[in-house]
């Protein structure tokens, strides 16, 4: 960068936010982590265990097969 626009961002008073501010921030986000704390599961949490496990499981059934062909190619 030129030494005028090093100058310039020298100047520049630091990105800080009010305090009050922040603590008003603070507030809003702890309250709202403590309304969603006590939720049940997710359907899309519940759905996600049984999906998982099945994908995983054709995928070694894929590398198995895939494993098995290359074989028979070079044997």
């Amino acid at each position: 960068m030129s030494e005028p626009l090093m100058q310039l961002l020298a100047e520049l008073p630091p990105a800080e936010p009010e305090p009050a501010r922040a603590e008003r921030i603070r507030m809003r986000c702890r309250a709202r982590l403590a309304r969603q704390a006590p939720r049940q599961p997710d359907s899309r949490i519940r759905s996600a265990r049984v999906w998982q496990p099945l994908i995983a499981a054709l995928g070694v059934a894929y590398l198995i097969g895939a494993i098995v062909e290359a074989l028979r190619v070079y044997l």
